[in-house]
């Protein structure tokens, strides 16, 4: 059995996600609820959990500064929103879990049980410090990625990704130093986050990070050679977007 702790400034979202953990997660023992960072801070220090349930937006503080609070967590992190859309990508960024309110039974289920599996991998604490080191001054910044593969979670930094080539259900990142990582993820998943990090989706197989891209050949759709020296096809779709971020009339 572990210990878990909720934690939420509205009381029907703590009550209601406390007794689904209850009902459903048995091998969870909730030992406490808080409705703010400091109250949570009290819980954690009196009961050590392994598992905390954490409201990303809440007054005063969020969620992300009871993270700052502890250099090392010792618990395992799962959090909850009803939105923040700017912190989920920061979050699928950084590999962990989180849960859309109102919760599904199922995905409280799958993310209960991969946390329990996790906490023996003590990973945790690389993965959140690039999402603490991300927030910079309170907007997100990212800098690096966490990557799930078979041998379990890679580092690296963003600025090293040359493109990303969508494989069927998979992703393979191409390295600036030739590596490729296979991810059993689709494409998609990392599409809306890398945005955000001057990636392109210049066609359907694959999202270039334009900060790589040497030179533009025109065509039909044309392609795009890579620092590397790799070509990568544009589709025709995408021709004029992939121009216009490139400042080519």
């Amino acid at each position: 059995m572990i210990k878990a702790i909720v934690v939420d400034d509205e009381v029907k979202n703590r009550e209601g996600l406390s007794k689904m953990i209850s009902q459903f997660c048995h091998d969870v023992d909730v030992v406490g609820e808080a409705e703010s960072v400091d109250a949570a801070i009290e819980l954690i220090d009196e009961h050590d959990p392994q598992l905390v349930f954490l409201d990303i937006e809440m007054p005063e503080k969020n969620g992300f500064a009871l993270l700052e609070h502890y250099d090392e967590p010792k618990f395992q992190v799962i959090f909850t929103t009803a939105h923040a859309e700017y912190a989920i990508k920061a979050i699928k960024l950084a590999a962990l879990d989180y849960l859309l309110k109102p919760v599904n039974l199922n995905e409280l289920k799958v993310a209960v049980e991969k946390a329990i599996q996790e906490a023996a991998n003590n990973d945790q604490d690389e993965r959140l410090s690039i999402l603490k080191e991300s927030r910079g001054q309170g907007d997100f910044k990212f800098q690096r990625i966490a990557l799930p593969t078979s041998e379990g979670v890679e580092f690296y930094t963003i600025s090293d990704i040359l493109r990303c080539e969508a494989d069927r259900a998979y992703c393979r990142f191409h390295m600036s130093n030739k590596q490729a990582v296979i991810v059993s993820k689709p494409l998609s998943d990392f599409e809306d986050m890398l945005q955000e990090c001057n990636f392109m989706r210049i066609h359907k197989s694959n999202m270039v990070n334009m900060g790589h891209v040497r030179k533009y050949v025109k065509g039909r759709g044309g392609y795009v050679v890579l620092t590397d020296g790799s070509h990568v096809d544009v589709s025709v779709r995408r021709k004029d977007e992939v121009m216009k971020a490139l400042g080519i009339n």
